[in-house]
């Protein structure tokens, strides 16, 4: 077999289970076995349990130095902050209000590490999976989303400078995944070992993670109204899936380059990936009660379905790159 038919096969074997338990969940939802309302109870067993834990476990008893890569750090972050940059000339060009540029930022520069990357991770870099989405959710928890809340807010017209800054503060440090991050890191300071029987208990929890999160995924795509702006949906997806990657790829050459730390190359593709995910599970829920459902909702939606598409695009250039 040829190495692009050896690479083929690869990226299938990633995404194939991916794309079929997402299948799974949205048949089941749409022929009634599940509610879409019942995905929310899923969805916040993800976020505030099971996916907690797996970060806890994956950062659990490893060295600082792999937990922390600032040079990953920054490729997802600097990526992030040109998406936003990229929303707000947009807006300046199409003549589209503040609040649809956050909205648009947010759903350009924030990803789906949890529901969606963490599985492709799982396959395809085991070792590095709960490492590259803590990192990730890092990044989101303290730079993307308090950002996204802020400019909203602002354009909104709710509150204080002041008011919105604490309010996203308190947001970050109350955060299940942030509280998961920091307490291993503290545990790992302090020496601490778990107790056997702890650690096959969170081990159970954190493999809950992975189906669980597909298929509330794919049960949140029925009833999915695709209304909105027509411009502002491509821009979004095509921002999402094609543009954000390609400045990763482009910032880790930069910051080669300068001399930043190296990467391994799992991180280097966990990286651009993460890039190519599509946007946040949320971004429905932030927009709804700006009136801006529609457009959010369908950018999510269609990025969603795409995204099978384009993540196998983009692992078969890693692949030739010599990432995966």
């Amino acid at each position: 077999m040829t190495a692009g038919g050896t690479s083929l096969l690869s990226v299938l074997s990633a995404t194939g289970p991916i794309f079929i338990v997402v299948t799974l969940g949205f048949l089941l939802t749409r022929f009634g076995l599940f509610r879409r309302a019942d995905m929310s109870v899923f969805s916040t067993f993800v976020v505030k349990i099971a996916l907690p834990v797996l970060i806890f476990v994956n950062i659990y008893g490893r060295p600082a130095t792999d937990i922390f890569q600032p040079t990953f750090l920054l490729t997802y972050a600097g990526a992030a902050m040109v998406m936003f940059a990229i929303a707000q000339i947009y807006r300046r060009i199409m003549g589209r209000g503040a609040l649809r540029a956050a909205i648009m930022g947010l759903g350009m520069g924030g990803t789906n590490n949890g529901f969606i990357g963490l599985p492709i991770f799982l396959i395809l870099f085991a070792d590095w999976a709960g490492i590259a989405v803590g990192m990730a959710m890092l990044v989101d928890n303290i730079l993307i989303i308090p950002l996204a809340l802020f400019l909203i807010g602002h354009a909104a017209g709710e509150g204080t400078v002041v008011q919105r800054l604490l309010e996203t503060v308190k947001g970050v440090v109350t955060h299940p995944m942030v509280i998961a991050i920091i307490l291993a890191l503290l545990l790992n300071s302090l020496g601490i070992e778990l107790p056997t029987v702890v650690e096959r208990s969170t081990g159970l929890l954190a493999q809950a993670s992975t189906g669980v999160a597909l298929f509330s995924v794919g049960g949140m795509l029925v009833g999915l109204d695709v209304k909105g702006a027509v411009s502002d949906i491509v821009m979004g997806v095509a921002g999402k899936l094609v543009v954000m990657p390609a400045v990763a790829i482009g910032l880790l050459g930069i910051y080669a380059a300068v001399g930043l730390p190296d990467l391994p190359n799992e991180l280097r593709a966990a990286a651009v990936l993460t890039c190519a995910l599509p946007p946040f599970s949320i971004l429905p829920a932030l927009a709804e009660p700006y009136g801006e459902a529609d457009v959010a909702t369908a950018t999510m939606m269609l990025s969603t379905v795409l995204s099978f598409v384009t993540l196998s695009g983009w692992m078969l250039v890693l692949t030739g790159m010599g990432w995966l």
